[in-house]
């Protein structure tokens, strides 16, 4: 599914674009910008790492120094391997290093992508406050809808989706750390049928996930957490508007926060290792929303990709020997 999905965003992000326009734009961005932007791109798994860190503190004290090589590993495992596997992988790789369960640790992951999910929402709306609907006159200067396939309406469909995503998302983790006993004992109910064995080893893996959720009882951590989750999102936005000061492509700040959310929704769907497809129709889209040209478009998404993506697999393959996890080891989890 996730192949013919990215094969899909693919075939729509190239059909009926300009080969002449794309190379052009290419060969005439101003590349000063873009090891800029990876370098910012990149301190943000710094950002992660630290924010880790303080899910991690009610399971084990450790640092940032001792995390970021393992999220590296974690989003290298994500960009070549299929099914999101950099998550276990990370929670493999952080429960091996610090002595933990991999279950909790694997709640700590899941904590993240609900802090994520909040920032993405909240970032969601405040833009769409800040873009002008009213303005249709077009022009890479003048941000706009005449050009774009995305309207107002589709724009807060999707925001009510997500919404409610995250909504059920965080009433779980909320029964499961308030209740653990009463959820883990409904579950077994709905999983009657399985063997014995199996729920056993479910309500086992719940037990230990469960303890990774005791972060939310420390009221002192919630504010660094937000910080440091703002902090992620917000230098990942100012990444992309290095590259779209690389494209001379004037755009205000909001523009690069609106693409980043739309790559953050897209990269949601199945899709092949790297989200290759999504992220690239995602920041197409997002360009063509605000007047680029297509083909200067997909040329931008080609560099978007690239940056996000290319560093953090090389580190992470660097960290990946330096902690001396072979890619069999991976393969087991």
């Amino acid at each position: 599914m996730g192949i013919v999905i990215s094969a899909a965003c693919l075939y729509l992000v190239f059909k009926g674009i300009e080969g002449r326009k794309l190379v052009d734009a290419l060969k005439s961005a101003n590349y000063v910008y873009l090891p800029l932007a990876a370098l910012v791109n990149l301190s943000t798994f710094w950002l992660r790492a630290e924010r880790w860190k303080y899910l991690l503190e009610p399971v084990k004290r450790t640092t940032t120094a001792r995390l970021f090589p393992i999220t590296t590993i974690g989003f290298m495992a994500t960009n070549l391997l299929p099914a999101r596997a950099g998550e276990f992988v990370r929670a493999y790789a952080v429960a091996r290093k610090e002595g933990i369960s991999p279950s909790a640790s694997f709640a700590t992951i899941v904590l993240e992508r609900v802090l994520d999910s909040i920032v993405i929402i909240t970032f969601f709306v405040i833009i769409l406050f800040l873009i002008d609907f009213n303005d249709t006159s077009g022009g890479a200067m003048s941000p706009g809808i005449a050009p774009s396939n995305i309207s107002p309406g589709m724009l807060k469909t999707t925001g009510m989706v997500f919404s409610s995503i995250l909504i059920v998302t965080f009433v779980l983790l909320l029964l499961l750390k308030l209740y653990p006993i009463t959820v883990i004992g409904v579950i077994n109910k709905v999983l009657f049928p399985l063997p014995e064995q199996i729920k056993k080893r479910i309500a086992q893996i719940l037990e230990s996930f469960s303890s990774g959720l005791q972060v939310l009882k420390k009221g002192n951590h919630i504010l660094p957490l937000l910080f440091w989750s703002v902090g992620v999102w917000g230098v990942s936005a100012l990444s992309i508007w290095f590259t779209l000061m690389a494209f001379n492509l004037h755009l205000p700040f909001h523009a690069a926060g609106f693409i980043l959310v739309l790559v953050a929704f897209a990269v949601a769907l199945p899709s092949s290792p790297g989200f290759i497809g999504p992220f690239h129709a995602a920041t197409s889209a997002g360009l063509i929303f605000f007047s680029v040209d297509k083909s200067i478009a997909t040329g931008v998404s080609l560099i978007v990709h690239a940056i996000s993506v290319v560093p953090v697999t090389l580190l992470g393959l660097f960290y990946l020997w330096m902690e001396n996890i072979s890619f069999s080891e991976i393969k087991r989890v």
